[in-house]
């Protein structure tokens, strides 16, 4: 994962990123620091990676900033970006898409709204929010909301005072803040409040370092406390690290953001002052929506009213009030997760984004009942079973329906079964993929199920994904793995740039693989599985009405497509990927795909059959136009199949042998393409004279 947040600023949001960063090991971390400071010092103080880029500001410094981060998200190429903030987010989005990287921001105050915030909505593939009302007004497509860790416990008060060095009367009582000196965060209005009879018997001590973007601020509040005859009760305590480890100092804490002249948008979206405190068992004066933070622990003013302010210290001067409130506080912050559970969630949600969900855990979870069916593929189990047992653990299975061989492949997996109790070999004479494969997840003995071919080798950790899959998203119902197609021969490359998706375009999908995938196909659609790696839950299973067994082909894609209809959710797992060979010979492929788009026709499925059509309508008018059509309409078709040809001879271009290759691309493209379209109208037509025969 790759931030990019303000380097010179150290504030809430940037210590909950913080906070979160050294809560979890499944992150391999790095910053991209907006402007040098104490934010970019705390990362490199971790060791993680920092480039500083120069803090601009100004319309044409957001430019120059996009384009001086594409070359460093170039370099690092993360599995997905996250962006702090509204200007963060500006300038990493297009970057960071231009490049195919998954990019998430987080919103954490209210700066900006309406129509950019909905562009950043659009234009980002997940969005954080660490506050509840943030969301409000909005429709993120891909939301989380994160409020501020729990931290752990604090020290005890007399250890807290001793590590601040704050020394104070017994007969006072000391209110804490803690927050960036700068205008907005209100901390006149508690100075104020010392000076009103309330807070009389009150001192004020400030834990923050100055906004770069205020930089006044700091001696104002010191000739304001001097003008109130303040200045022996105002204390500034500079940048405090640690404030959550301190707050027990404090007989209260304050947070009291306020809109101002200069930003009247603003709204406390964070408070982790306050929850830092509630976890210590310290009362809050808040200004809402902070409130919700330390519920019954909270006593509530509204913004920019010292004199609310001091009223509520005149409350809190009674230390029974303070205890009970205090207590409040502390059994409210017990419903926030702490650190370690929240940076769990925030892992997850980046993970399942990056199709990788629950990486970085141990592959823990369910037990899984692996489904594989064979007829006559005694080679291919070899290789199957050399990879796949050894990923399995002691309660996994691996159920194998045999479909009636005769080339000595039962023999071969009976005999596995003799010596491996997990393994279980299941003859079903005469049944075809669909149906073997419902034999064998009725028979399996758990209710996780994944499936895969013969003629694929489960690469490692292919188990391991899946079952993390499981434990991590179990509202999940539909587990979508990636496979790879080998090839060695030019041909072989040539039609795996038309015919397959890449994983690598899944992980970093490009503009055009994008714009390629929505329009054309070719790319990994989790409700669009092949039976080379997926996974389910039976109940899933038994929703979807089980794998069609009228379809010879294509009976994996119209499951997936069922499973969701019926409710449930699909996602991909990147990590869970196969190996699978194509055809030997490019006479056998040919036929594959005419047996596809037969499987399309039976189907009887508008989006397979409507693509298979489509591809006949698209080569008789490329005829016609060839044949007939005048200079622009010839035109208007090469580009048409110059774009069609884009993304299969990008692919081709990274083969070994990339002239080659990319040259047998619109060849290949065309004999594959008419193949399936064969098999689909020859399908369609029977299916037309059955239904002439029929009638009555």
């Amino acid at each position: 994962m790759t931030v990019v947040q303000a380097g010179g600023v150290l504030g809430g949001a940037e210590r909950w990123q913080l906070h979160l960063a050294d809560a979890t090991e499944r992150l391999d971390l790095g910053l991209i620091a907006l402007g040098a400071g104490p934010t970019a010092a705390q990362w490199e103080a971790r060791d993680r990676p920092v480039v500083v880029l120069p803090d601009e500001r100004s319309a044409a410094g957001l430019l120059r900033t996009q384009a001086r981060i594409l070359p460093h998200l170039r370099r690092i190429r993360p599995d997905v970006v996250v962006a702090h903030g509204v200007k963060a987010a500006l300038v990493t989005a297009p970057a960071a898409r231009s490049l195919g990287l998954p990019v998430v921001w987080v919103r954490h105050d209210a700066s900006f709204s309406g129509r950019l915030v909905g562009l950043l909505d659009r234009i980002t593939d997940g969005q954080v929010s660490t506050s509840s009302w943030l969301v409000e007004g909005r429709d993120p497509r891909n939301g989380l909301v994160l409020h501020p860790p729990r931290m752990p416990a604090p020290l005890t008060r007399a250890a807290a005072r001793e590590r601040l060095g704050v020394r104070i009367d017994e007969d006072r009582l000391l209110l804490g803040m803690g927050a960036r000196i700068t205008a907005y965060k209100g901390i006149d209005d508690a100075v104020r409040a010392l000076a009103e009879p309330g807070g009389h018997g009150w001192d004020l001590a400030v834990a923050g370092l100055a906004d770069p973007a205020d930089p006044g601020e700091h001696a104002r509040l010191v000739a304001l406390a001097d003008e109130l005859g303040l200045a022996d009760r105002v204390r500034f305590l500079g940048d405090v690290p640690e404030f959550a480890r301190v707050v027990t100092a404090f007989d209260a804490v304050a947070v009291l953001t306020k809109p101002t002249p200069a930003e009247p948008w603003v709204r406390e979206a964070f408070g982790m002052s306050a929850l830092e405190a509630a976890t210590g068992g310290v009362p809050v004066v808040v200004v809402p929506p902070v409130d919700d933070i330390a519920g019954d622990g909270a006593v509530v003013v509204r913004p920019g009213r010292p004199s609310e302010v001091a009223a509520a210290l005149a409350t809190l001067a009674d230390d029974r009030a303070r205890q009970r409130l205090g207590a409040a506080a502390a059994d409210r912050s017990r419903d926030f997760p702490d650190a370690a559970d929240a940076a769990d969630r925030l892992v997850d949600f980046l993970a399942e984004l990056a199709h990788r969900p629950g990486v970085g855990r141990a592959p823990t979870g369910p037990a899984v009942s692996v489904v594989t069916t064979v007829l006559d593929d005694r080679d291919a189990v070899v290789a199957l079973l050399g990879a796949l047992l050894p990923q399995l653990g002691p309660r996994d299975e691996l159920v194998v329906v045999d479909g009636g061989s005769t080339d000595g492949t039962t023999s071969l997996v009976a005999g596995v079964a003799d010596r491996d109790p997990r393994v279980r070999l299941l003859v079903e004479p005469g049944a075809g993929i669909s149906r073997g494969r419902n034999v064998g997840i009725e028979a399996a003995a758990h209710d996780a199920v994944a499936c895969t071919d013969a003629g694929c080798v489960p690469a490692p950790g292919w188990l391991a994904a899946l079952r993390r899959a499981f434990d991590r998203h179990p509202d999940v119902a539909l587990w979508t793995g990636t496979y790879s197609v080998a090839a060695t021969r030019v041909w072989e490359h040539a039609l795996a740039a038309v015919g397959y998706p890449v994983v690598e375009e899944l992980a970093r999908p490009t503009p055009l693989v994008r714009a390629y995938g929505r329009f054309l196909g070719r790319s990994f659609d989790p409700t669009m599985p092949t039976g080379r790696s997926v996974a389910f839950r039976r109940d899933a299973w038994r929703a979807a009405g089980g794998f069609p067994e009228h379809l010879a082909t294509g009976e994996d894609v119209l499951f997936g497509r069922a499973v969701v209809a019926a409710g449930g959710r699909a996602a991909m797992v990147r990590d869970a990927e196969v190996v699978w060979a194509q055809r030997p010979t490019f006479r056998a492929n040919l036929t594959m795909y005419r047996r596809y788009g037969e499987g399309s026709g039976d189907s009887l499925d508008r989006r397979l059959l409507g693509r298979d059509l489509a591809r006949v309508a698209a080569y008789g008018t490329a005829v016609v136009v060839a044949a007939r059509g005048g200079p622009r309409a010839r035109v208007v078709a090469g580009l048409g199949a110059a774009a069609y040809l884009s993304l299969p001879v990008a692919r081709a271009l990274r083969s070994p042998a990339p002239l080659r290759t990319a040259a047998l691309v619109p060849g290949v493209a065309a004999a594959r393409d008419l193949a399936k379209a064969y098999g689909a109208v020859s399908a369609t037509l029977r299916h037309r004279r059955a239904r002439g025969v029929t009638a009555p």
